[in-house]
């Protein structure tokens, strides 16, 4: 049988282990571990210290190449990579050299670009390049720091050692300390005006709702048909009435254009029209000889919410001179009249006070003007007492305040309200009545004013066109 000897076995063996080696260098050397199969990119970076060649390529950390070669170009590294060719490089790549920890070995980090952008050919550069951190000028800048900060040191060394500067510190200490102080000071008396300011915003959420609370008992009343508006909405006999009195406001109407009665006539006879004419042209020079009086007739309507009523009020006003006028009225108020009567029995008086709902009310003033502002006095519903006016915005605004009724058992009756000029005849009017009442009698009102002067009555008069 055919034997090999041990020499020739380890000859054999030594043979295929060169063969093996020849092979494994011809393609580490040839190929680089398959790394010879892809292809070709550069990138140019301003320093490369550190970096060697067939340093690692990565992407996210896996490796993907090999830098294939080193060199100069234009005053700055040229580094050629070789990339696997199943990795695909967009044209918008960036490339920045890393470094494994603080010491470890360089390599080149490409970060993808744009998906879907053109792809790196071989031999093509890549143009985005993330500059390196120099780790020697780095630590020359640090020192040059640390040096800066030594000196400022010795600065302050100099300036708040020994006794002096202990007392500048302890000064600053004292300054800063103070400072604080008075902030503080300031945030508490800021939170004070706030807590007012808090407290004054929930008083007048609570008097909101009040009103809106006073609102809503009219609207429940008109509802339930109570009060002259609830009548008026809920009551068919009301209605009927108002209707009766529009067909008799009819009736008259037919009368006056076919000229019956006294209107009827000032309306369709001339000769009675010219008389009037006259008559008022009479009165007019009167006036003009008599330093040019004006008069005024005015009706002024105030609903009074916390009634559910209305208090109306007519007045006639006469101005002999601008400065100076006097007015005469006559008021209806729903409470009425108050009287006051004194019985006495057994030696013992009493007082009582009644209230007699259809009584007229009584004005009687003298007024006096200076400038804006309008003082007045007189009988004020069939009471003394005084009134005050301010003019504004051309007296286009009137703001009033008035105070009668003065007696000793009851406060007096104060009223103040504004009047506003909405049209030529027509003024808009709110306030509150009798504000300060013990007895209950205060109340908000809205209303509307009338008002007309001697030319404009003398134009409505003989201006009325004949249907």
């Amino acid at each position: 049988m055919f034997s090999i000897s041990s020499e020739a076995k380890v000859g054999l063996f030594v043979l295929v282990g060169l063969i093996i080696l020849g092979y494994m260098s011809f393609r580490v050397g040839e190929f680089g571990f398959g790394m010879k199969k892809g292809y070709l990119v550069s990138v140019m970076f301003d320093n490369v210290a550190g970096l060697d060649r067939d340093a690692s390529v990565q992407i996210a950390g896996v490796e993907v190449g090999r830098v294939e070669k080193i060199r100069l170009e234009d005053g700055k590294a040229l580094v050629t990579m070789r990339i696997l060719p199943d990795i695909n490089l967009a044209e918008d790549v960036t490339a920045s050299i890393k470094t494994h920890g603080i010491l470890g070995e360089k390599y080149i980090e490409i970060v993808p670009g744009t998906r879907g952008k053109t792809l790196l050919k071989g031999g093509e550069r890549i143009t985005r390049v993330e500059r390196q951190a120099d780790i020697d000028r780095l630590l020359t800048q640090i020192g040059s720091i640390a040096d800066d900060v030594k000196t400022v040191t010795a600065s302050l060394s100099k300036v708040l050692g020994g006794d002096e500067g202990e007392e500048s510190l302890k000064s600053i200490v004292k300054n800063t300390r103070d400072l604080t102080d008075s902030l503080n000071k300031i945030v508490k008396q800021n939170d004070e005006k706030f807590s007012q300011m808090i407290a004054s915003l929930k008083e007048a959420s609570i008097q909101m709702e009040k009103t809106f609370a006073s609102l809503s008992e009219i609207t429940e009343g008109i509802n339930k048909g109570k009060g002259t508006i609830g009548r008026l909405v809920k009551d068919d006999s009301t209605i009927d009435n108002l209707n009766k009195s529009l067909a008799s406001l009819k009736e008259i109407t037919d009368k006056i254009n076919e000229g019956k009665g006294s209107l009827g006539k000032l309306i369709h006879e001339d000769e009675t029209v010219d008389n009037l004419n006259e008559t008022l042209s009479g009165i007019n020079r009167y006036v003009t000889k008599a330093e040019q009086f004006r008069t005024f007739l005015s009706y002024r309507g105030e609903y009074l919410f916390d009634k559910s009523d209305a208090k109306s009020y007519l007045e006639l006003k006469i101005q002999p001179k601008e400065d100076k006028f006097y007015i005469l009225g006559v008021v209806t108020d729903p409470r009425g009249k108050r009287t006051i009567k004194y019985t006495t029995t057994g030696g013992a008086t009493t007082r009582t006070e009644e209230w007699e709902k259809n009584e007229l009310l009584f004005n009687l003033e003298i007024a006096k003007r200076w400038k804006d502002v309008v003082l007045r006095g007189g009988l004020l519903e069939s009471t003394g007492g005084a009134g005050i006016d301010y003019f504004a915005f051309n007296d286009a605004l009137k703001l009033s305040f008035e105070a009668f009724d003065f007696d000793t058992d009851r406060d007096p009756h104060l009223k103040a309200f504004a009047e506003y000029k909405l049209f030529k005849h027509l003024y808009l009017t709110a306030g509150w009545d009798d504000f300060i009442s013990n007895e209950g009698n205060d109340s908000p009102f809205v209303g509307i004013s009338i008002k007309f002067e001697d030319e404009d009555l003398k134009y409505l008069l003989t201006s009325t066109p004949i249907p």
